[in-house]
This record gives structure tokens, sequence and C-alpha cells, in this order.
């Protein structure tokens, strides 16, 4: 970093809405100078000329040394001259004083420095010469402190800066020569009187914590900042997917006993696990739970567990430092520290892998959370709901779910009936879908044909309501007239498996998991065969592919 390279504007960051400057994490403030010259004046009648001048140098010298400080931790100076010459720099910007050396003698190793500049526009002179007259003797106090202490802080061994003329005594210029104390002790030792403070190893001490304090509390800010960034762009995706509440629909035994449970947990935080078969709503349970809850204001955020790589979940969930691993070019936020504050829901949460889950546990009980290659803790304050399509109690007893972290997770069940439990639902879902498709396609449908409700009924749905909707929406996209039929899916449906299951329907009525399997066949005969990726089995029956497999398995398909 060269000092020249430095820009005003690029170092001062102001608030709009409050309107604090800041330099770093330091407070910034323009003052008008003769407000300055006015204080000046004050002080020397109050306090006498000697008394005034060793105030305001002791201001100086503080000033300067924190300002060496700060520009050290900010920039990477290419050697100790530059990174000492940013001081005059700084002043030049702020318009201070306009510096330009001329001599620079600097050896820390030998102890040795002398230095020469001249000043041009001295602020200091100026309010000095308006307010007071002209002087005996040199004037530029604050600036001969600020010059002392930067440079002392650049040094690393006391410094003096005195002026040899100055503009206030009826000078041309201000002429400035600094010099270490160790050379010419007895004409230096007078003049550091007016520079160091009372004890300055106290003060320097002083100095570098309240900076150290400063850094971590910046950091601290700059964290949240980019949490509630993020958080931001968590919500702007919400608001783009439709979680309509009024989904919420049922009049059935089952499904009014899910509704009391959702609103006996909601005001609550404690830890819920909606279990269900894929496409009962269990995601629209969560979300129903979130808006209801004291966290409402804050965002849920949700991870598909079954959709993470599975070297990434971690990163996912905990964030990672710059570094961690290949391609982490930096530092991550996790979801959990991302949904501080608000609620996070962990959909497939049986698809944790074990090495995950330990940490997972931990940020349920202690609310603590560690960063991959990050070795600081992490407080959280995040309300945790969980969903689940498999047995966690048979993945427990196989060894693939821990125990502990089942029964953390199994606070508050929620179980969700499948479509087929909850057949008097089913009519209601139906209408319900077919009006928000029929205003959607711009269709002029009024109702559903008996024989079709009947028929729909009649359906064991595997997919449960997801798979519902999609038929009422291809079948309000077909749709010619104001009665909707739904006859030629599933007459569809029932012929390719009859076909498949080789049984005349009229002499045997087909188990559930024969109809299921069935389904699954015709759709795989559709796809040859292809179970994931794109246009495979498992994308049509809306399914995780490691679910569709386990059920194939279960079902005798290969």
């Amino acid at each position: 970093m060269n000092p020249d390279e430095l820009k005003l504007l690029e170092l001062l960051k102001a608030d709009k809405e409050t309107g604090v400057i800041r330099f770093k994490h330091r407070r910034m403030l323009i003052f008008d100078a003769d407000a300055l010259g006015l204080l000046r004046k004050e002080l020397i009648e109050t306090l006498g000329l000697e008394r005034a001048r060793r105030l305001l140098t002791r201001f100086g010298y503080a000033c300067g040394y924190r300002d060496a400080l700060t520009s050290k931790k900010l920039f990477h100076w290419q050697s100790d001259a530059d990174w000492l010459a940013a001081g005059p720099r700084l002043h030049t910007l702020e318009g201070i004083v306009q510096a330009r050396l001329l001599r620079l003698q600097m050896d820390k190793g030998g102890g040795v420095f002398e230095a020469e500049a001249e000043w041009l526009h001295s602020y200091e002179a100026e309010q000095h010469l308006k307010h007071l007259g002209h002087s005996d003797s040199p004037v530029c106090w604050t600036l001969t402190g600020y010059a002392s202490g930067h440079t002392s802080a650049v040094f690393g061994s006391e410094v003096c800066c005195f002026e040899k003329e100055c503009v206030g005594q009826g000078d041309a210029r201000c002429l400035v020569e600094g010099r270490a104390t160790t050379e010419h002790s007895d004409q230096m030792r007078a003049l550091v009187e007016y520079h160091r403070p009372d004890n300055i190893n106290a003060e320097f001490r002083r100095l570098l914590d309240d900076l150290e304090q400063r850094e971590k509390e910046l950091a601290a800010h700059e964290e949240k900042v980019k949490a509630l960034e993020s958080q931001v762009l968590y919500l702007q995706e919400t608001i783009n997917e439709e979680y309509n509440f009024g989904e919420m629909v049922g009049a059935s035994p089952a499904f009014k006993k899910v509704v009391q449970g959702v609103e006996k947990v909601a005001w609550s935080d404690s830890t819920v696990l909606i279990c269900g078969e894929t496409g009962t709503g269990k995601e629209l349970i969560a979300h129903a739970i979130h808006a209801r809850s004291s966290r409402n204001n804050r965002p849920l955020i949700t991870v598909n567990c079954a959709a993470l790589p599975a070297g990434l979940v971690e990163s996912e969930l905990f964030g990672h430092e710059k570094g961690a691993f290949t391609g982490a070019i930096q530092r991550k936020l996790g979801r959990f520290q991302v949904a501080d504050g608000g609620t996070i829901f962990l959909d497939e949460v049986g698809e944790l892998p074990l090495e995950t889950q330990a940490k997972f546990l931990r940020a349920l009980q202690q609310g603590e959370v560690e960063r991959l290659g990050g070795t600081q803790t992490i407080k959280v304050n995040v309300r945790v709901l969980a969903a689940t399509n498999r047995p966690l109690e048979q993945l427990v007893a196989e060894g693939k779910f821990r125990s502990d972290l089942f029964y953390r997770l199994n606070v508050f069940p929620i179980i969700l009936p499948p479509l087929r439990e909850r057949r008097e639902d089913i009519a209601l879902f139906a209408n319900y879908f077919a009006q928000k498709f029929r205003a959607r396609l711009n269709k002029k449908i009024s109702s559903i044909d008996s024989a079709s409700l009947e028929r729909l009924q009649d359906y064991a749905w595997p997919g449960n309501v997801r798979e519902l909707e999609h038929v009422i929406e291809r079948s309000v996209l077909l749709a010619e007239g104001e009665i909707l039929s739904v006859d030629w899916l599933l007459g569809r449906e029932e012929r390719s498996s009859t076909k498949v299951a080789a049984v005349p329907a009229s002499t045997k009525l087909r188990t559930l998991e024969e109809m299921e399997r069935d389904h699954i066949v015709e759709v795989l005969r559709r796809t040859q065969g292809a179970v994931a990726g794109k246009g495979g089995a498992a994308e049509i029956l809306d399914l995780p592919p490691s679910t569709l497999r386990d059920r194939m398995k279960k079902l005798g398909l290969k």
C-alpha cells in the first residue's frame, strides 16, 4: 500500500440514517475551524498559556498514536517509511495541514530517528493569529503532538517533534523537526514534557486494549450484518414461494387433531417433529407453526437434508471458515447462524449423516455451533422444527440415527395422516385446488362432476395431497367446459395398473400396497428404469431418490 493511494471518501463511512461518520471503528467529526480557534482562546484565557499548550499537545499526541495503530491494522504498508507517511497524508486529506517531508533518517535497530518536514496552511497557526495575534513562540501544539504520537508508534520508541519555524510567530512557513529522545537528551527532555502523558506505558496499553476491544466489537457487528443480509435473501426467497395457509384444508377428525397440535405448540419454543408420508404437507405445517409463534418476525430457514451433498451438509448447517477445504474461498455463515432469533426447519431429517448428527445435537441442547475449520464457539438462539417421512425409530434400531437425537427431536410429535385415511377431505381439497388453478389458468370451471369426485375418493393417493394437487392442475389445464372431469386421468392409471397386475378389477380388489407397487412399476416403465435424475421416477413421484429406492426394496422391485 502506498500512502498516496489513500482517498478520504474510501476511508470514511457515513451512516445515512444517523449521520455518524466512522474511520474503521472510530467515530469522526467535522468541526468548524473557527470553533476550534475559539476553544483554543478560551483554554488559554482560563488555564494560562503553558497549561493550555500542554493540554492541546497531549490531545494531539493521543490522536496521532491512535491513527498510527488504526492505519497499521487497516492497510498493508510496504515499509515503515510508508506507514510513517500515512500520518501526514491523513492530515492533508482532512484539511488540517499540508505536510511535505524534506528529510528522513530512520534506523529502528540503532535507535536513530531524524526527520524534517514543511507544514503549509496550518489551521492551528491560522486560528491562533486570528483570535490571539502573533506569538513569541511556535503555536502548532496539537500538530506537533500528533506528529510525535504518530511517529513514536511507528518508530517503536519515543520521538519528539517540535517547530523550528512557525507562521504563528511571524515566520513564512512552519518547519518541523523530529528526533528520537535518546539523542540530544538534554535538549529534548524539556520538550518531551509537553508531549508525554503522565504515564506513557499505561496510556499506550489503554489505547491498544481499546483498539482490540473495538476491533472485536466491529467484527461482531460485521458478522451480524452478514447474518441479516443472509436472512433478507432467505426471506425474499420465501416471499417468492407460495405458502398459503388456506391450504390447511380438512374437516376430518384426523386433520382436526393435527390443527389442534399446531395451535398448542406454536406459541412455545419446543422442538417439533412432523412425521408423515411424502406429499402430506409437512413443510406447510412447519410454516403454520412458525407463523403462529413469537418468532414470526424473524426468518424461517428451510433446509432439505435429502438434497444436500454428503460432503457439504456440515458446511451448510454450521458454516465454514475461509480455507477450511478446497473451494472455501471465504467465510460462510451456516443456516443455524442465519436463523438466529428465528426458526430452522430441517426437512427429511432422517437423511442427516451420522457424523453430522452429533453436532446437530449440540446445537439443539446447548445452542452452540462451530464452523467447519474454526475454533470459535458461536451461540445461537434457534427454534428447531424437523420433518421426516422415514420411521426414525427403525433407523435408530438399525444404527443409522442417534437415539439421543431422536428423543431430543421427538419432544412434540405431529403425525400427518395420509390422504387415504382422511377421505372425507378429498372433496374439499379437490374443490380448493380446482378454484385455485381456475383463477391461475383463466378457466371458467364452476364445479367438479360427482362421478369424478367419487373416483377421486376411491383412489389410494400414494403421493397424497401433492399428487392430488397435480392431478387437479392437469385436469383444469385440459378442461374445456364449466364442469371439471378427471375421469381421463384415473381411468388411464387404473387401466395401466390393471395391465401390470394382470388381475381384473371386477374379480379382485387390490390392496393399497399392490396399487402402490403397480403405480411405481408404471412410472419406472415410462422412465425406462431411471430412478434419479432429470425426468426420473423419483422426480415424477416427487420423492427423494433414497426414499423411492427404500420403498421399491420393500415392495420387491429391482
